[in-house]
């Protein structure tokens, strides 16, 4: 299935894929979970019909729902876009109870960001690491492709390895055994600075490293202009940065009028959103950029971000607000 919308998204490099990435990918962590199927699948084609074509999953995501529909959205447009998916974190192990939880609760949580943080540290809700070895990764890959419905993906990712368990002979063996098979066409990290970092050192197997922006942002002169491509996550910050940004811009209108000086909206949320995806497209300016995008909002906001020239005085200006990573 063709896209029906207009594309005028920017590429990143096409590399080893058959496709060329969108600069801006769809992060799916909460399909299936806070966001139900119809509303979901709703939204990963009005993205999908605007260009973005990098979709990243996991096992556990959306309470272990989130591949499954995932692989409904797929059919007939598997040719057309990326797919990652990943192994080493399992779903809550009281995964009927959460789903029920989540089914009754999701108008409410959609809505409501403090109920999102305080349902997210409840121990019941949260994912397991499992141990990681050369047996789960063949179990998982299998797996993953059943819920997907494909015969591979493009990236399979060690999910939040210990930077130990990167280095490990099985390990590596095991990812390659993947790759020979054809079901991933590369593997990656998507973990820690520290954990990207040992895979950068050992290349081969590993041909993409996912972080989050604060770890870019942390160390990208160590990371920037590297082999392999760089994918990052948690624009907004897993720590409420966005939140911390908008009540600084709320609280000094100079800070507001300074952005607005350079372009940005007058408006302290509108104002946040935009500098921090500008800040994530600017520390990676020749990779991808996850965001979730189930609302409508923003996905309007992350594509006319995304299909803007860089800028790097994005981090400039964030920087000189909050400090350096």
């Amino acid at each position: 299935m063709r896209r029906s919308g207009i594309d005028r998204l920017p590429r990143a490099p096409q590399g080893a894929f058959d496709v060329a990435p969108g600069r801006l990918g769809f992060g799916c962590a909460s399909l299936g979970s806070r966001i139900g199927a119809a509303d979901g699948l709703r939204a990963l084609g009005a993205a999908y019909d605007q260009g973005v074509n990098w979709f990243d999953v996991a096992p556990a995501y959306g309470a272990g729902d989130a591949e499954s529909l995932l692989g409904r959205f797929i059919k007939g447009r598997r040719d057309h876009l990326l797919l990652t998916t990943k192994v080493g974190i399992a779903p809550p192990r009281r995964l009927g109870a959460i789903k029920l939880v989540f089914a009754l609760g999701r108008p409410v949580i959609g809505v409501a960001s403090g109920l999102r943080r305080a349902f997210r540290q409840v121990s019941a809700t949260r994912n397991v690491h499992a141990p990681l070895s050369p047996d789960l990764i063949e179990q998982s890959i299998g797996a993953s492709l059943r819920r997907l419905g494909t015969d591979r993906v493009d990236i399979y990712a060690l999910h939040d390895p210990d930077p130990a368990d990167v280095g490990r002979d099985d390990v590596a063996r095991a990812l390659e055994r993947v790759i020979a098979r054809g079901q991933a066409r590369q593997v990656g990290i998507a973990g820690t600075a520290d954990a990207c970092r040992i895979a950068r050192k050992l290349g081969a197997p590993y041909g993409v490293l996912q972080m989050g922006v604060a770890d870019m942002a942390a160390a990208r002169a160590e990371f920037s202009g590297g082999a392999q491509p760089i994918v990052l996550h948690s624009m907004f910050g897993v720590d409420g940065l966005k939140r911390r940004v908008e009540r600084l811009l709320a609280q000094d209108r100079a800070r507001i009028q300074r952005l607005v000086a350079a372009g940005y909206a007058d408006e302290p949320g509108r104002a946040a959103a935009e500098l921090l995806a500008d800040y994530a497209f600017a520390l990676n300016p020749q990779g991808v950029v996850l965001a979730s995008m189930f609302d409508a909002r923003h996905l309007a906001v992350n594509l006319d971000r995304a299909s803007r020239p860089t800028t790097m005085q994005a981090i400039a200006l964030l920087e000189d607000m909050i400090g350096r990573g």
